[in-house]
């Protein structure tokens, strides 16, 4: 008999444990439960808080679970809520708080417009077959859009993505207490992308009341890749919308701006107005002791294409070389001198004729943009800059260049935190787009305030030399084109605000660093004597310096007509010639100046 005994006793265990396998076995698999609160702020941004339960979900989350937040285009595909298909929908989410059962747990955001994807939890590796219950809380930008008068709020709750069946899934929308009840209309749909799914059988949709006076509707029985959507409306004017709220959430980026501004202001305070001007009284005589390139250097502060051409000439004038223009080049031949011609050259000239002519008696300039002309070029103009700056600067200019390097290095300093910490869609690129933003941005900015503003007004002004300036002008029309490329991807990466702090960076220290420059009281008295024999090249010797060497036209005699004046009324642009077309021939690859 206790063979018989045992044997009942087996099948007394296994039909009592035959319900809860039975049980067991019709548990739904993939989400067995969703619930999405949607509260609409006033100020028209969007706070949800989504609860996602899983059971046996594996076969669906191959790599770990991942919500698809309903905010891409495809989720907003319905036509009658949305305009014509466009690339980014301009919806943006702040991601909260993620927990898996009650606990925090780490998220990776996905990239994409709108950056919709979030993976939840370890990744790459099938999520268990257990009950799991997911919490996802995040803001919502630029979700509510005015139609036909009234505001409209289309939200695909589940997201037409996941190839998941979800057994119940209720969405509420609570709405501000300040508008009617009886103003609020609501369309319901259980749909696919295109609405063209079926319902699964058994499937229900209904409205769900609700002591809050919120908006919910439950639907059971919602199948893969369907969604359970609201639209709804209500009268303009009871949320504020904001085209840029985006703009305005992330505005403290442009706080650091401010601060960089702020560090200028400051400086600027400080270091007190320039000396006013004095009266200024015609002068037949250049200052005492000037060279034509001091005399610029002074005056403009820069070191460019139209000093190399006074020293040129100034070399010219005391028969050191021979100019000639041929063929678009500039030739020159140098000359013997004697002792006491050489003696009375300017240091930077006579550093520059060694220059000239260390490799033989005779050079050719070209004004190619190719990168041996540029280095040729900008070696001469280097060295008078050098000379110019070891004997003026302190003297007669204060460039305060200490105080303009300290608010570069804050802005750099600025950027790398900021790069570092970028959050968006796709901030991977950040760092080294912000650096080569703000590097070739400083760079081309100070080109174009010292160099190319003023050789287009030249140009301009004497009706020539235009198409020399136009490979320049491509040259910087094509790097100022990559950063506006530049800022778009970042502005789209990371976001708007991003983008337009690094311009302000840009401005700021640009427009910044020429007004902190000052001239000291003999500078002061300098400049203005300066501008007396200016007055007098301009009223009495402009016409007779037009006559002399009109042009590069280069023989030997009209190397010998240049008189005393020229180099002067090149450096101080009033000959607009051959100081001209000299100097609009080098500006490209020839400009120097202390920031």
């Amino acid at each position: 008999m206790r063979p018989f005994s045992f044997i009942a006793a087996i099948l007394v265990v296994a039909l009592g444990n035959c319900p809860a396998a039975t049980a067991d076995s019709h548990a739904p698999a993939g989400i067995t439960f969703f619930r999405a609160d949607v509260t609409v702020r006033e100020d028209s941004t969007l706070d949800v808080r989504e609860e996602i339960t899983v059971n046996d979900a594996a076969p669906y989350y191959k790599r770990g679970f991942r919500r698809d937040l309903p905010i891409s285009v495809n989720d907003l595909w319905d036509p009658r809520y949305v305009p014509l298909y466009q690339h980014d929908n301009g919806i943006r989410v702040d991601i909260l708080e993620v927990t898996e059962d009650g606990q925090p747990v780490d998220y990776k955001q996905g990239s994409g417009y709108g950056y919709p994807q979030l993976s939840i939890g370890p990744q790459n590796a099938p999520l268990d077959r257990q009950e799991h219950h997911f919490t996802v809380h995040y803001l919502v930008d630029s979700a509510i859009t005015p139609i036909q008068g009234r505001d409209l709020l289309y939200w695909n709750a589940i997201g037409v993505n996941g190839n998941v069946p979800v057994a119940e899934a209720i969405v509420a929308i609570h709405l501000p207490a300040t508008i009617p009840r009886e103003s609020i209309e609501v369309e319901r749909r259980v749909a696919s992308q295109g609405g063209h799914s079926k319902l699964l059988p058994g499937a229900t949709l209904g409205p769900l009341d609700d002591p809050t006076g919120a908006i919910v509707y439950r639907a059971t029985n919602v199948g893969p890749r369907q969604s359970l959507s609201l639209a709804v409306t209500w009268p303009a004017g009871y949320v504020k919308l904001t085209k840029y709220i985006h703009l305005w959430r992330d505005g403290r980026l442009l706080a650091f701006p401010c601060i960089v501004f702020l560090y200028y202001l400051l400086a600027w305070f400080r270091i007190g107005p320039d000396p006013k001007p004095g009266i200024v009284q015609a002068r037949y005589e250049p200052p005492d002791g000037l060279s034509p390139a001091a005399i610029r250097y002074i005056a403009s502060g820069t070191t460019d294409g139209r000093t190399f051409a006074a020293v040129i000439a100034q070399l010219a004038t005391r028969g050191c070389l021979r100019v000639e223009s041929a063929n678009g080049k500039i030739k020159l031949s140098k000359l013997m001198s004697d002792r006491a011609t050489q003696s009375a050259l300017a240091p930077e000239e006579e550093g520059c004729l060694s220059l000239l002519f260390e490799d033989g008696p005779t050079i050719e300039l070209s004004p190619a943009m190719d990168e041996r002309n540029a280095a040729q070029n900008g070696l001469y103009v280097q060295h008078i800059h050098d000379v110019l700056s070891r004997q003026l600067s302190g003297k007669y200019l204060v460039r305060h260049s200490g105080t303009v390097a300290l608010g570069v290095l804050m802005t750099l300093f600025f950027a790398a935190i900021l790069a570092a910490t970028a959050k968006g869609r796709d901030p991977g690129g950040a760092f080294m787009f912000t650096f080569w933003i703000l590097f070739v941005g400083l760079m081309l900015g100070m080109m174009i305030e010292m160099a190319f503003l003023s050789a287009w007004k030249t140009a301009i002004r004497a009706r020539t030399g235009w198409i020399k300036m136009l490979p320049g002008t491509l040259a910087i029309a094509i790097f100022l084109s990559v950063i506006g490329f530049m800022l778009k991807k970042l502005s789209e990466g990371v976001s708007l605000s991003y983008a337009l702090m690094l311009v302000a960076f840009l401005l700021i220290n640009l427009g910044w660093a020429p007004l902190l420059k000052r001239k000291t009281p003999a500078g002061r008295e300098l400049s203005d004597q300066i501008a007396g024999f200016r007055q007098f090249l301009q009223k009495v010797e402009q016409d007779r310096l037009n006559r002399i060497g009109g042009s590069l036209a280069g023989s030997a005699e009209d190397s010998q007509k240049l008189d005393a004046l020229l180099p002067y009324a090149i450096a101080l642009e009033v000959k607009e010639a051959w100081g001209d077309e000299l100097a609009q021939a080098f500006f490209a690859t020839t400009v120097f100046t202390e920031q």
